[in-house]
């Protein structure tokens, strides 16, 4: 299997208590968990957009419970932000006019294998990304 970004969407399925991608997050995480597929990894960035996710909801309780969820789970990697990788961030948002959580990801995949696993289609716009649909890579698995 090829090394690839997991974005925040199976993420924060995977730790909400009701998500429609769940079932597939909880299937692809746990494999992930468990060594099945190797190499994956996840930009820091993920890490305040879901901590955001919660504060905006005003759910400060399950905010500290989440992130600790994700920061422990197994076989996940962290790429950090860099300033070339927020620098890669920027041209993006400028090229694309995409979100900067979604750049933060798109350039973390740049500077790794350039494979992302989303169900956000704002991927399949950026030239050199390959974007794979969670559903279908878990009906492979």
């Amino acid at each position: 299997m090829i090394p690839i970004l997991i974005e925040s969407d199976l993420l924060l399925a995977y730790i909400k208590k009701s998500d429609w991608l769940k079932p597939t997050a909880m299937k692809i995480l746990n494999r992930v968990a468990s060594g099945d597929i190797p190499d994956t990894y996840a930009s820091t960035a993920t890490l305040q957009e879901i901590i955001f996710w919660f504060f905006n909801r005003n759910m400060h309780r399950e905010l500290v419970q989440a992130t600790n969820a994700i920061t422990h789970m197994r076989n996940m990697r962290w790429i950090d932000l860099s300033p070339e990788i927020c620098l890669t961030a920027s041209m993006l948002i400028k090229e694309y006019e995409i979100n900067p959580f979604d750049a933060y990801h798109a350039a973390t995949a740049v500077s790794e294998d350039k494979t992302i696993l989303s169900t956000e289609h704002v991927y399949d716009r950026i030239k050199g990304i390959r974007r794979i649909d969670p559903e279908i890579y878990a009906k492979q698995l």
